[in-house]
């Protein structure tokens, strides 16, 4: 989408979002991995197909359908707006849309300020079951070039581990994990937020430097993204999550 390359079918399961308001009209959800009857009736001229390495018949399938290329959508950001470019032949249009979130990426960081190895760590709350993510989604974005040092346990346990982007945790645990600034993504469902209004009253999670310094930030789970059309606006939201606008 960010690229304006016209798109008839998608999986829209998790376009819910505020950032994808108004950017799927148009677009028929042909569901995850894909309804072949319906991707066929749409005609498409090319499938992109995200989950190649789920589902090998499917994706055969697909390559009946119409031109099949597989992708990985977990790769970072920069490198899928590379891959976009590469595979439609718009390397230049790819190029600048990087230099555009790199100099947002910068612009955020500097009204944050940091201190040199100030760290961040990103706490995600599912149902009752509490997660520190790693380098992906949000992670990306504040673990980017001039954003938040990782934290050595989040560097250990989740970056060095191979095919790890996260680790349950015990609310034992928190203070080997915790940075210097939280950012709490809280999933949108009753349970969710009632187990983590429990964790922020928490005896344990009160003793933890950065929550005794205010540097908490609870939001949406909606944020736990490094998609292209959520960057620009989450690049202006992060700095008025730690209020410095």
């Amino acid at each position: 989408m960010v690229m304006d390359i016209p798109i008839v079918g998608s999986n829209l399961i998790h376009t819910n979002q505020s950032y994808y308001k108004g950017k799927t009209e148009g677009i028929v959800d042909v569901g995850n991995p894909g309804d072949l009857e319906m991707i066929l009736s749409l005609k498409p001229d090319l499938i992109i197909n995200s989950y190649h390495n789920a589902d090998a018949e499917k994706n055969k399938a697909f390559s009946k359908i119409a031109p099949t290329i597989p992708f990985n959508p977990a790769l970072p950001y920069a490198e899928r707006v590379k891959e976009m470019g590469n595979i439609f032949g718009q390397q230049e249009k790819a190029a600048q849309l990087i230099a555009k979130f790199e100099t947002q990426s910068k612009e955020m960081f500097d009204k944050l300020q940091l201190a040199d190895g100030e760290t961040a760590t990103v706490f995600y709350q599912l149902g009752k079951t509490l997660y520190v993510m790693g380098n992906r989604s949000l992670g990306a974005v504040i673990y980017g070039e001039n954003g938040f040092a990782i934290p050595p346990a989040v560097r250990k346990n989740i970056i060095d581990q191979k095919g790890v982007s996260f680790v349950k945790v015990s609310e034992e645990v928190l203070p080997e994990f915790a940075g210097d600034h939280l950012f709490v993504l809280v999933q949108d469902n009753g349970e969710s937020k009632t187990e983590s209004d429990q964790l922020l009253q928490s005896p344990i999670w009160k003793t933890l430097p950065a929550v005794q310094k205010g540097n908490v930030y609870v939001v949406s789970a909606e944020w736990n993204t490094d998609g292209l059309l959520a960057l620009e606006q989450l690049f202006k939201e992060l700095p008025q999550w730690m209020r410095r606008p």
